[in-house]
């Protein structure tokens, strides 16, 4: 048996483990509650041993969802909230999420995300292994709609070790680990061997962040800014295949809207850059999930991209609210080959459901108009 086979058959043992797990685990993980608490006389209520207040720990959800890319998809999530000792301040969470597609398309990620000393150091990881087949199409922003299937098998891992000052300042300590498998199509350009990043490769990179930040909640933010910039460097001498490296500028603005209760006005830029010898699929592009909400991960890829984002939050009843939301993206070989009346907009809305409202933690489905086309997308946290 070929090591290809072999990769893609544990991924697919191990989305069919966590799948089972998902059913055989007792349904109060979907929404179980600590002990009954107290609340001072005067004061703030706070969480011991013998007095923890009401919280809750676990939370879980099914994923069936449609789209052309994937076909049907099905798959599960699996939450756990760490208590905390204050009301309404974030928890630690530890985030499982499997999923496996009509397509022969498959996934598994784990992410634990620790927060220590009321915030001050942020531990943060990603690890995952996928099965994607997708479609390789020409970089540029008019790239015509003609494309290539490929087959990528990956084990990726990132860690950030954060550390936050005076409750704004924040500095980030970064590392990346990609280890692909990549089947291309015989006679496409891909298999020319023109195209960086077609043969199978590892990629590793370090590299640090930083900036300003006063967002209430990472989760689903109701005010506050966001100022930061990011810098990883990939290569030889770390063990990656390629030397390559990966820049991004974020801004962000939240604000509640004073003319209905609990209703945020939220808008975003992003402002990514490539240099080197970066495989296609390190290029920058609208993902389709945070960003150009509904078109097809990787349809436009470039060195250089700029996303504008604008979306206005609404809660609806109890645990359910709503949004709508314009964006716009741009890709091309330099931020100066940019032109104002060539941007890809996505135009939309959606719905909420708080897994756990007293974190903000929400599931969403969006639905937009993107590319000459509608296009669903589900998934945990806000966009941005």
């Amino acid at each position: 048996m070929s090591k290809k086979s072999s990769s893609k058959r544990w991924l697919r043992y191990g989305l069919g483990l966590f799948l089972v797990l998902s059913v055989v685990v007792p349904s109060r993980l979907w929404a179980e509650e600590g002990s009954t608490g107290r609340q001072p006389e005067g004061g703030v209520e706070t969480a011991s041993p013998d007095h923890p207040f009401d919280q809750q720990r676990w939370a879980a959800f099914p994923v069936i969802a449609s789209s052309p890319e994937t076909g049907m998809m099905l798959g599960g999530m699996l939450f756990h909230f760490r208590p905390v000792e204050v009301p309404g301040q974030q928890a630690s969470t530890i985030d499982l999420m499997a999923f496996g597609t009509t397509k022969g398309q498959y996934g598994l990620t784990f992410s634990p995300n620790i927060l220590l000393a009321s915030g001050a150091y942020r531990i943060n990881a990603v690890v995952g292994g996928s099965l994607w087949k997708a479609n390789y199409y020409k970089p540029g922003n008019d790239s015509p709609d003609l494309s290539e299937k490929y087959e990528v098998t990956s084990l990726t891992g990132n860690l950030t070790l954060e550390r936050r000052w005076f409750d704004s300042l924040v500095f980030d300590l970064l590392g990346f680990y990609d280890k692909s498998e990549i089947d291309v199509a015989t006679g496409g350009m891909l298999a020319t061997g023109q195209v960086l990043g077609t043969k199978d490769g590892t990629y590793v990179g370090l590299g640090m962040g930083g900036g300003y930040g006063t967002r209430d909640n990472t989760n689903a933010p109701t005010c506050g800014v966001v100022a930061r910039y990011r810098y990883v460097k990939y290569a030889e001498g770390f063990g990656s295949d390629l030397d390559f490296s990966l820049q991004n500028v974020e801004l962000r603005y939240y604000r509640k809207i004073g003319w209905r209760k609990d209703s945020v006005l939220a808008l975003a830029v992003d402002v990514k850059g490539a240099d080197g010898e970066v495989p296609f699929r390190y290029l920058s592009s609208p993902d389709g999930t945070m960003i150009l909400r509904g078109i097809e991960n990787g349809r436009y890829r470039d060195r250089d991209m700029i996303s504008l984002q604008s979306e206005y939050r609404f809660p609806i009843y109890k645990k359910i609210s709503g949004t709508v939301f314009v964006e716009a993206a741009q890709v091309a070989p330099r931020l100066g080959d940019l032109e104002i009346n060539e941007f890809k907009s996505s135009l939309g809305s959606g719905f909420r459901y708080a897994l756990n409202q007293d974190q903000r933690f929400n599931i969403r489905a969006d639905v937009a108009w993107v590319d000459n086309g509608i296009g669903v997308i589900v998934n945990i946290r806000e966009a941005f």
